[in-house]
């Protein structure tokens, strides 16, 4: 935003649209790592023998764990009924106090971010970037999480120290994570493509035809407003 204002450059985003569409694939994520449903499926792919056994490929359920969300904005309360649905408790941190009646409906129990790391054993990101997010997952918030407990980031990808993740997925520190987004995408860590425990998708959020359709006319309606000299509906201020 600096530069921009700095060279006089009009700066707008398209709010609101993309909220129910990044939800669904938080909860995909959630189910797949979860399920090891990544996993299975390379086995299908690659041929490889297997049969049904009582012990193979166990995963975990969700039904009474802890969904922790970090960042119950529009998309971490979608993802919380998604979640809720399937049998989940909803736990959350978040700069201001939910809506009394978002936490009736979600039974949502509030806590800081230490207590929601140490007790969730699905922990979803959902806050904003920012210098004070960067890398707000590290070694220090991997090492106190449950071992048994799955981290899912649908938010952005600098958010995660991926090296970081890398190791505490490899010692087993925690069980798994379903990343959508990347430290330095499109690049990955090379870690990660390496371990099954993790299901890497191609920044996938907003990806349906009904939001990116939606996208593009809030982004042309914006421009047009601009080059016809009047305020555009969704400018961005720094």
């Amino acid at each position: 935003m600096p530069a921009c204002e700095k060279r006089g450059v009009l700066v707008t985003n398209t709010p609101g649209v993309l909220t129910e569409a990044t939800a669904d694939i938080a909860m995909s994520l959630i189910l797949m790592a979860t399920r090891r449903l990544g996993e299975g499926e390379r086995v299908i792919r690659a041929q490889e023998p297997w049969q049904w056994g009582m012990f193979y490929m166990l995963g975990m359920g969700l039904q009474g764990r802890q969904l922790g969300i970090v960042g119950m904005g529009q998309i971490g309360i979608a993802t919380a009924r998604r979640a809720k649905a399937f049998g989940m408790n909803i736990a959350y941190t978040r700069r201001s106090p939910l809506e009394d009646n978002v936490v009736k409906e979600l039974d949502a129990k509030y806590m800081s971010m230490d207590e929601l790391i140490e007790s969730s054993d699905v922990l979803s990101l959902h806050c904003p970037y920012s210098p004070a997010t960067h890398h707000l997952m590290s070694e220090n918030q991997f090492a106190r999480m449950k071992k048994t407990a799955f981290l899912i980031n649908t938010a952005r990808g600098p958010i995660v120290h991926e090296q970081a993740l890398v190791d505490a997925l490899k010692s087993g520190q925690i069980a798994g994570a379903g990343l959508d987004v990347f430290e330095n995408e499109p690049a990955v860590n090379p870690g990660l493509l390496e371990l099954d425990n993790t299901v890497l998708i191609p920044h996938l959020g907003s990806a349906t035809v009904e939001t990116r359709a939606a996208m593009a006319d809030i982004a042309a309606t914006n421009a047009l407003a601009i080059l016809a000299g009047a305020q555009a509906p969704n400018l961005v201020a720094s």
